[in-house]
């Protein structure tokens, strides 16, 4: 069974020195990881929905703690320059919503928190810096 994204960064705060950080990172090495970290560590990403987690419904199936990897790329629908933009702000937060209810709920909290930009539990920018040196260049649209 695959491991979720955020059961990779759940464990952080558990490891104590900073390669172990480093190192736990890069053994899940992934896209869509790497999509939540610079999301959630750019500060010149600027998201086109709220910062307050929206009400979804939880999702009930169980078996979904990989479905964020296949549904990452949806996020660039909420980020402004990626292409999506001029759609509506309805529409999108609905399209967030939904995502959030497609996903794992762990997951789905994690996206909660990323769209604050604030640093997740147990992670810098400089581990994050360090894990993944292109991170910051990478195109997200």
């Amino acid at each position: 069974m695959q491991v979720s994204i955020s059961e990779i960064i759940d464990k952080l705060p558990k490891l104590k020195t900073k390669q172990e950080k480093i190192d736990h990172l890069r053994a899940h090495d992934s896209v869509p990881l790497r999509i939540v970290l610079r999301l959630n560590y750019d500060k010149n990403i600027e998201f086109l929905i709220p910062d307050t987690p929206p009400p979804w419904k939880k999702n009930a199936y169980i078996g979904v703690e990989g479905m964020l990897y296949k549904e990452a790329r949806r996020l660039r629908i909420f980020i402004k320059g990626c292409g999506y933009d001029n759609l509506n702000q309805v529409k999108r937060e609905t399209l967030f919503i939904n995502l959030l209810e497609d996903i794992d709920n762990k997951d789905a909290k994690l996206l909660c928190k990323m769209i604050t930009q604030k640093p997740f539990t147990g992670l810098t920018i400089k581990v994050v810096e360090e894990a993944f040196p292109n991170l910051f260049d990478m195109k997200l649209g």
